[in-house]
């Protein structure tokens, strides 16, 4: 196995992260991009629950949030260790735990397509660590 694809998958799903979380790190941002949200599943029709419109108080805590993932993301894209992409391993699975389970009680489908991602992250810095790790261990 390279050595280098594991930091390299880090970075990668951290840059991802960055993109897609970044518009959520403010009020304004997050308002826009839960409107964007909500005009793609009325217009794709899909199904759930269409994301509704957000008070102050909803949109702090999605600002909030936004800028806790911008920064986990800027750690690991300026250093993609092993340990990072361990401990966002198990939040990518706990995070995909949530989005189903929303998903279960109704929330737009439009989660799904964060949901591929979320498990994306997880099976390949996963498969990623625990094949360094065989490496690492003695025979």
């Amino acid at each position: 196995m390279n050595s280098a694809l594991l930091p390299r998958a880090v970075r990668g799903f951290a840059v991802y992260d960055l993109c897609v979380t970044l518009p959520f790190a403010t009020p304004w941002t997050a308002d826009a991009m839960l409107g964007v949200m909500r005009w793609a599943h009325e217009g794709l029709a899909l199904g759930g629950e269409s994301t509704p419109a957000f008070t102050p108080t909803h949109l702090f805590f999605v600002a909030l949030f936004g800028v806790l993932a911008v920064i986990w993301a800027l750690v690991r894209v300026l250093q993609p260790t092993a340990l990072h992409g361990a401990i966002d391993t198990v939040g990518r699975g706990l995070v995909s735990a949530w989005m189903v389970l929303a998903l279960a009680q109704g929330a737009s489908q439009v989660l799904g397509v964060f949901l591929v991602m979320e498990v994306a992250g997880m099976v390949v810095q996963g498969a990623l660590l625990l094949g360094a790790r065989r490496v690492a261990a003695p025979a």
